[in-house]
């Protein structure tokens, strides 16, 4: 990874994908077993605006999971297993667009799961640090944007690092450590291949 300022330009907005975009990511638990290699695909656009991406291990023939994004690319929704998901009210923040450098945005928000009583309220703070280019499998992205967040739910504090890059109209890779009286642990993703329309 380079820590050099990529040429982007000093705003960059709202991602704009197209029905049919695929990316595959790999996610890993530090010290745990072999990646997680997931295909996602972008399924329908919303009349509302935002997307649903279909989400399903890769090489499967299996079901599409849906995960459900406002136009901001926030999360919604996301199935765990068909007919059964996790809700976010408001939707989770991720992103604010237009990112820029010093961008910060925070909410309380709610999280609930499909058959399950009461809810969770997760706390979160972020802001964009500003561009910086990087390597992931997938490729060298010189126009990528560091983003750094603050997840807090109950006793579970989780500090995330995140790259946006406005050429795959997604996070191409995350760094998650998640810590509570229970242990720590680091979740890596990273892009390993793009086809955006």
């Amino acid at each position: 990874m380079s820590l050099t300022p990529s040429p982007s330009a000093a705003v960059v907005p709202r991602p704009q994908p197209r029905p049919g975009d695929r990316w595959q990511f790999a996610t890993r638990v530090v010290g745990g077993d072999a990646p997680l290699v997931l295909d996602h695909e972008l399924q329908a656009l919303r009349p509302e605006g935002g997307w649903v991406v279909g989400v399903r291990r890769a090489g499967s023939s299996g079901p599409w999971l849906s995960q459900v994004f406002d136009a901001d690319f926030n999360r919604v929704s996301r199935e765990l297993v068909p007919g059964e998901a996790l809700h976010y009210a408001p939707a989770f923040p991720l992103f604010r667009f237009p990112l820029q450098a010093g961008r910060r945005w925070s909410a309380a928000v709610e999280q609930r799961q499909d058959g399950e009583p009461g809810h969770r309220i997760v706390e979160v703070e972020a802001h964009v640090v500003g561009p910086e280019a990087l390597e992931v499998p997938a490729g060298r992205f010189d126009d990528a944007w560091r983003i750094e967040a603050l997840h807090r739910a109950g006793d579970v504090r989780i500090d995330s690092v995140y790259w946006y890059a406005p050429r795959a109209r997604r996070a191409v890779r995350g760094v998650e450590t998640s810590r509570s009286p229970r242990g720590a642990s680091e979740l890596i993703y990273e892009l390993q291949s793009l086809r955006v329309a």
